[in-house]
């Protein structure tokens, strides 16, 4: 870590706020996490300690980098002594319009001129929800859990957003170790949630309609696809079967999306309804045997780590 006079914004400190504030912090930045409610504030320290922990047991940080963070991150539940300084303000709140604006308004009020607002959204159109008195310094950048680790961020500008302040952001973005993909113009979803979400329409179609139960089709991904798509992708992959052969493939046996893909699958709505949202609750579509969340997310972190090591983090095609 060294120090820079750039002071990084964040806005709620849960699953993605906690981990944006140690990406920044470990790049050198210094960062101002709120978050209205104390306990939050506590867990999210207490979950950042842990996640820098992993870091250095997976080689990935050093012990003076554990030992600075304090120094690097603030937590605080008051907003406008947050704001002053800051060159990027992140909002992570829940995916809600009127949490969103409500945000915003606060941000544009509190925040210096200069201040870039931003949204870690993860499909809503920002652009046609908040409103400030800086449009042109309003963006999108969407990160994937757990940013600190996942090295693509998603950068989106809106209609109005000046092109400098793109640039501006992608350039945070690569300081902070990230690897930014600027997108012309909203769509919802972006590039990568709308390919997840694809494969989960297919994925829990089949679950719901009794062809393979949540362990079989995960392992079937993990043991196929998700060997292969880290390296040649999802596009690059038909040049390794052949275009001839794909184009043969998907003329005379079209697989089309499922009837029941524009509604929520039933298994998530019948786990949502009895409180098992995911690992935050112990048990969601897996249970996770009464382990604390920072547990389990250090044994997926490690994993994560483990195969970015493999990749030699080049993703360049081949």
């Amino acid at each position: 870590m060294s120090a820079e006079k750039e002071k990084i914004l964040i806005v709620g400190a849960g699953t993605m706020g906690h981990s944006l504030a140690l990406l920044f912090a470990k790049a050198g930045f210094k960062v101002a996490l709120v978050d209205r409610e104390e306990a939050a504030l506590k867990l999210a320290m207490e979950l950042i300690i842990s996640a820098a922990e992993t870091l250095v047991e997976a080689g990935m940080a050093g012990k003076g980098d554990l030992k600075a963070l304090p120094d690097f991150i603030n937590p605080s539940t008051n907003l406008e002594n947050a704001c002053k300084d800051s060159l990027l303000a992140i909002e992570t709140v829940d995916e809600n319009p009127a949490a969103k604006k409500e945000v915003f308004s606060l941000l544009d009020a509190l925040c210096p001129e200069q201040t870039i607002l931003a949204s870690n959204t993860s499909a809503l159109n920002i652009f046609k929800i908040v409103e400030t008195r800086r449009p042109e310094r309003v963006i999108i950048t969407h990160f994937f859990a757990p940013p600190h680790i996942i090295p693509l961020v998603e950068v989106v500008p809106g209609p109005l957003t000046d092109p400098d302040v793109v640039s501006q952001v992608a350039g945070i973005m690569k300081k902070a170790g990230k690897e930014p993909l600027v997108l012309k113009e909203y769509v919802p979803g972006f590039l990568v949630n709308r390919i997840q979400r694809a494969i989960a329409r297919e994925a829990f179609s089949l679950v719901d309609r009794g062809m393979a139960s949540i362990e079989e089709v995960d392992r079937a991904v993990r043991s196929s696809l998700g060997i292969r798509l880290p390296v040649v992708g999802v596009l690059q992959t038909y040049d390794f079967t052949g275009l001839d052969v794909y184009y043969k493939i998907t003329k005379e046996t079209p697989i089309t999306a499922p009837l029941e893909a524009s509604s929520p699958p039933e298994i998530v709505r019948r786990r949502v309804e009895e409180g098992s949202f995911g690992v935050k609750t112990g048990k969601g579509l897996y249970d996770y045997g009464g382990r604390k969340p920072a547990d389990v997310m250090r044994k997926r972190d490690l994993r994560y780590m483990e195969v970015l090591k493999a990749l030699g983090r080049d993703n360049s095609p081949l």
